[in-house]
C-alpha cells in the first residue's frame, strides 16, 4: 500500500516537473527566438554552400579557397543578373506604380459587375477620405515612433544577418569540429549510425534546395515568356514575382496566377483562357518532369503537413520561417524515419503494413 502510494507521488512529481520544464523551455525559446532563427539559417545556408565547396575540395582545393571561389561566383551571378534585368524590372515597376490606381479602379468595377451579376448585394468602393487619413497618420508622432521601432527591428535583423553570414562561412570552412562534437554526445556504439542519419539529412536538404532553385528559375523564365507572348502587361515583373513566391509549396502557385488573371481580365478578358492554359502547362512540366528528375526521392511530404509547417514557422519567424519550413520538416522526417520508423518495423510482424506511396514534390 505504501509502495503504491510512493509510486503515485513519484509519478505526480514527474508530471509536474515535466510541465514546469515545458513552460520554462517555451518561455526561453520565446525569449531567444531570434537566436534560434539565426541558428537555423546558419545550418541551412552552410548545407547549401557545402555542396560546391565539397566538390572543389575533392578536386584538390583547400576549403578556404573553395568558399572564397563560391562566394565570388555568387556575387558575379548576382551582378550579371542585376546588369541584365534590373533596368527592365525598374521600368516595369515604375509603370506598374503609375498604372496601379487605374488598375485598381478597373478591378473594383469588374468585381462590382460580378457581384451584380450573381446578386451578391453590397458594392465595393474606395473611400478617398481613407487615403487622406493614412497620409495624415503618416505625418503624426505615432507613425514616427512606429518608424523608429521598425528601424530598431531592421538594425536587429542586420546584426543577425551579419552573425549568420560569418557563422556560415566558418561552419563551411571547418565543418568537422561541429559534426564530430555533435556525434561525440552519443554513446560510441551509436556514433556510426548517427553519422549515417546526419548524412541522410544533409543529402535531403541539398536535393530540396537544388530542386527548389530549379523550379523557381523555370517558373520565372517560362511564366515571363508565356505572359509576354499572350500580351499580359508587366510580364517580366510578374514572372520574377511568380518565381520568388514558388518557394512556398502549393500556396505559391496559387498566389502567382492571381495577378496575371486579374490583369488579363482588365486588359482583354479573352486572354484569361490562355493565361490559365499557360499556368497549367508550366505546372505540369515543373511538377511531373523537372522536379522528379532533380529532386529524385529526396522529399516526400504530405501537403497537409507542409501547410501546417508553413503556418507554424510563419507564425514563429515570419517570412523567413516560411522559407525554412519545408527543409526543416524534411530533415525531421528523415530523423523520424531513420531513428524510429525503421526500429518499429523490426519489432514484430504487421499483417497489414502501410502502403508506401511514391514520393511527390513539395
Amino acid at each position: 500500500m505504501e509502495r503504491s502510494r510512493a509510486s503515485g507521488s513519484s509519478t505526480a512529481y514527474t508530471v509536474i516537473g515535466l510541465v514546469f520544464a515545458l513552460l520554462i523551455g517555451g518561455y526561453f525559446f520565446y525569449r531567444i527566438s531570434g537566436v534560434v532563427l539565426a541558428f537555423l539559417l546558419t545550418i541551412l545556408l552552410s548545407i547549401i554552400l557545402s555542396a560546391p565547396v565539397n566538390y572543389l575540395e575533392r578536386r584538390g582545393w583547400p576549403r578556404t579557397w573553395g568558399v572564397l571561389a563560391v562566394l565570388a561566383v555568387l556575387v558575379g551571378l548576382v551582378w550579371l543578373f542585376g546588369l541584365a534585368l534590373v533596368p527592365a524590372v525598374e521600368t516595369q515597376s515604375r509603370e506598374f506604380a503609375e498604372a496601379f490606381p487605374s488598375l485598381l479602379d478597373e478591378a473594383l468595377t469588374l468585381a462590382n459587375q460580378a457581384q451584380s451579376y450573381f446578386g451578391l448585394g453590397t458594392q465595393i468602393g474606395l473611400n478617398p477620405r481613407s487615403f487622406s487619413e493614412v497620409g495624415r497618420e503618416f505625418l503624426t508622432g505615432s507613425t514616427v515612433s512606429t518608424a523608429a521601432g521598425v528601424g530598431l527591428t531592421l538594425a536587429t535583423a542586420l546584426s543577425l544577418g551579419v552573425v549568420v553570414f560569418i557563422s556560415t562561412i566558418y561552419l563551411v570552412i571547418r565543418p568537422a569540429p561541429w559534426v564530430d562534437g555533435f556525434v561525440s554526445l552519443f554513446p560510441a556504439g551509436w556514433r556510426p549510425r548517427t553519422r549515417e542519419v546526419l548524412e541522410a539529412m544533409y543529402q535531403t536538404v541539398q536535393r530540396w534546395f537544388l530542386g527548389q532553385l530549379a523550379a523557381m528559375t523555370f517558373i520565372a523564365v517560362f511564366w515571363a515568356i508565356s505572359l509576354s507572348i499572350i500580351g499580359v502587361p508587366f510580364a517580366l515583373l510578374i514572372g520574377i514575382f511568380s518565381g520568388l513566391v514558388s518557394f512556398i509549396p502549393y500556396l505559391g502557385a496559387t498566389i502567382s496566377v492571381v495577378i496575371p488573371i486579374l490583369l488579363a481580365l482588365i486588359s482583354d478578358p479573352f486572354t484569361v483562357i490562355w493565361v490559365v492554359l499557360a499556368f497549367i502547362i508550366i505546372q505540369q512540366i515543373e511538377g511531373n518532369l523537372l522536379q522528379p528528375i532533380v529532386m529524385s526521392r529526396a522529399v516526400d511530404l504530405h501537403p497537409a503537413l507542409v501547410v501546417f509547417a508553413i503556418l507554424i514557422m510563419g507564425t514563429l519567424f515570419g517570412l523567413i520561417g516560411v522559407f525554412l519550413a519545408v527543409p526543416l520538416v524534411a530533415a525531421v522526417q528523415v530523423l523520424v524515419r531513420e531513428l524510429w520508423v525503421q526500429r518499429m518495423d523490426e519489432i514484430g510482424t504487421d499483417p497489414n503494413p502501410p502502403t508506401r506511396v511514391p514520393p511527390r514534390r513539395t
